[in-house]
């Protein structure tokens, strides 16, 4: 969560130090939210994932240059796998079977999520090359 957050920020904030700092506040925020109620030692590996995750993401941003939306769609393809993965684990006592202990409304929600993603990222991938092509024929 906190890789495809600090992605997100440096794109908006072209300040590595700046969006590095806004990426590990705006993860923390979501960590509390996410961990409350829940065991301290989760709440501990998952302050330890987010400052690594947030500082990786806001450098990923500034490092790539042809892959952003690859990078994107492949940080938060894993981020929604880890949360089926969890949900699956944390009900599995409950649910022997793993694909009964996933909720279907996490089902339809991530299917929602990665049909946008797959869209949005044909959208832009498409828009980014029909504007290369532009600039490289008004140069010739």
């Amino acid at each position: 969560m906190s890789t495809i957050i600090g992605i997100l920020v440096a794109i908006w904030i072209p300040d590595m130090v700046l969006s590095t700092i806004i990426a590990m506040i705006g993860s923390l925020v979501l960590v509390i939210a996410l961990t409350y109620k829940l065991p301290v030692k989760i709440f501990i590996e998952s302050l330890g994932a987010l400052f690594m995750g947030a500082m990786m993401g806001a450098m990923l941003s500034f490092m790539t240059t042809n892959y952003l939306e690859l990078s994107i769609v492949f940080f938060t393809t894993i981020y929604i796998a880890s949360v089926i993965m969890a949900i699956g684990l944390w009900n599995k006592e409950e649910y022997p079977i793993f694909r009964k202990a996933i909720p279907s409304t996490i089902i339809v929600t991530v299917s929602l999520a990665v049909l946008i993603l797959g869209v949005s990222t044909v959208a832009t991938t498409l828009g980014t090359s029909d504007e290369k092509e532009k600039i490289e024929q008004h140069h010739h």
